[in-house]
């Protein structure tokens, strides 16, 4: 009886482990039939949707240590029918649970954006932290061409999106749940970078000696091998502001560092000074390094709903260009007056200016009508529409270090 229990337990054991073995997708796991996507740039042409894929191409030699890349491209009236498409014409099953960068082409900007954005909102197929960007041209040349950094460009966007602490905080990165959340919120707003390419001559010579063996690599759907267009570098310091899906306006970098420091961490950034007059009217640039800081934004109910931002930061001088100053080979520099009083207006303008943005636009990125419904239920109905047009602004800003 024992033994017959045993034997019983043995088969509904391994009968579980087949029934999970073979229906999970273990048999797509197939080098020669399955592509790993890292990235998707999706573009609109007429009516229809193309959707570019990156594919991570694995290659382990003695002589190359690169990471090759190909492009497949697929068309469709919808973003699943292009993926779809984009298997069906290369015989290869796009994987994309590791694609970590979903590209919007500009041609998309006058367009509900959510429309492309939400098939991979609602599939599991890819991870809701996948960053999502604005190409200032088309997406899918962003993934066609070469960076010094990487060979693989979805792999370098992703350097200058997410930036580990002590770099600047100058890019407002979004991802397909944060963009989401702020479309089906109360606010209906979102934003995302826009990515814009820069020309760069570093390591020209390498990518020239080695564009003939690397062209057969980069290979499009249709079996040409995609154009090589040279080095460049990335830049995704504008932010691009959304409103029921439609692209309504931008922030510029300053004005995306100052959101920023609002966003997120904000420590170890710096702030650049230009033109500071002394007491003797002489002009100076410093550099301000950001040490600690605290923020907050609240909306209170007055006579006028009336929206207070406080922004308190301590830092100290790194730099200091000056021609004969003593102070410039200093280690640790107090902050002088003329020097606190004027990055104190330069933020205090910038803020003032971040607001400005959002009130022409109607895009509430500050999560100003969330706030309204949280804090002030009562006033919600009466305000929800116009509270960024009728609230008042105060701006609090200030500046120490060591004394």
């Amino acid at each position: 009886m024992k033994t017959s229990l045993k034997a019983k337990i043995v088969i509904f054991i391994t009968a579980f482990a087949f029934l999970f073995f073979f229906s999970n997708d273990f048999g797509l796991i197939d080098v020669e039939k399955t592509s790993i996507i890292t990235a998707v740039a999706i573009d609109k042409t007429l009516d229809k949707y193309e959707v570019t894929a990156q594919i991570a191409v694995p290659e382990a030699t003695d002589t190359n240590s690169e990471n090759l890349k190909a492009q497949l491209s697929g068309k469709g009236y919808t973003v699943g029918e292009a993926l779809k498409d984009l298997g069906d014409v290369s015989g290869w099953f796009p994987k994309l649970s590791f694609c970590n960068l979903i590209l919007l082409g500009n041609s998309l900007s006058q367009t509900n954006v959510i429309e492309a954005l939400d098939y991979f909102a609602k599939t599991l197929r890819v991870q809701d932290s996948a960053l999502v960007a604005l190409s200032s041209g088309s997406a899918k040349e962003l993934l066609e061409v070469s960076t010094p950094l990487d060979n693989i460009s979805a792999f370098a966007l992703q350097k200058i999106m997410l930036k580990n602490q002590g770099f600047d905080r100058d890019v407002a990165k979004s991802d397909i749940k944060t963009f989401c959340a702020g479309h089906y919120s109360r606010t209906s707003s979102a934003y995302m970078p826009i990515v814009k390419m820069i020309s760069s001559q570093v390591g020209q010579k390498k990518e020239d000696a080695g564009s003939s063996s690397n062209s057969s690599n980069n290979t499009s759907s249709g079996g040409q091998s995609s154009s090589n267009k040279g080095n460049v570098l990335f830049d995704a310091k504008t932010t691009a502001l959304f409103k029921d899906g439609y692209k309504v306006g931008e922030l510029s970098p300053d004005l995306t560092f100052i959101f920023n420091a609002f966003n997120e961490n904000f420590n170890a950034s710096t702030i650049p000074l230009e033109n500071v007059k002394d007491d003797n009217g002489n002009t100076s640039n410093y550099l301000l390094t950001v040490i600690n800081h605290s923020k907050s934004i609240k909306l209170k109910m007055e006579e006028v709903p009336t929206l207070y931002i406080k922004l308190s930061i301590y830092g100290k001088i790194s730099d200091h260009a000056v021609d004969g100053s003593k102070d410039a080979i200093s280690q640790n520099i107090p902050i002088p007056l003329n020097v606190k009083n004027f990055a104190e207006n330069k933020l205090t303008q910038n803020i003032y200016e971040m607001v400005s943005v959002s009130q022409r636009t109607n895009c509430d990125f500050l999560n100003i009508k969330e706030k309204l419904y949280r804090h002030h239920n009562k006033q919600y109905n009466k305000y929800k529409d116009d509270i960024l047009s009728v609230m008042k602004v105060k701006v609090d800003v200030s500046v120490s270090g060591q004394k």
